[in-house]
């Protein structure tokens, strides 16, 4: 199983860089593998993780494990406060 971030590498929000940085530090931070899957300029990859994730309008990160949808920003950082991350990431 591979963790996957659905993310851009060109985001005019503020915030979804900050969100972004903070999935891939806590990753990186508990030694979870992951992989990104970069958006920026590839509608299909876009329109993918909107039917993935079940919302049209989702903007990134949004994370899965293979094609599994885990959640988005709020509730990876819901999963890290509440220290359930594992079971958010669906790892166990």
């Amino acid at each position: 199983m591979v963790v996957k971030i659905y993310y851009t590498s060109v985001a005019g929000s503020r915030q979804i860089k900050s969100n972004q940085s903070d999935v891939w530090r806590v990753l990186e931070g508990k030694a979870v593998r992951f992989e990104l899957v970069d958006i920026a300029s590839n509608d299909e990859l876009r329109q993918n993780m909107r039917h993935l994730s079940g919302n049209p309008t989702a903007v990134p990160p949004q994370i899965f494990n293979d094609n599994t949808y885990c959640g988005d920003y709020e509730q990876f950082a819901e999963a890290v406060e509440l220290d359930s991350l594992e079971s958010f990431l669906k790892l166990k």
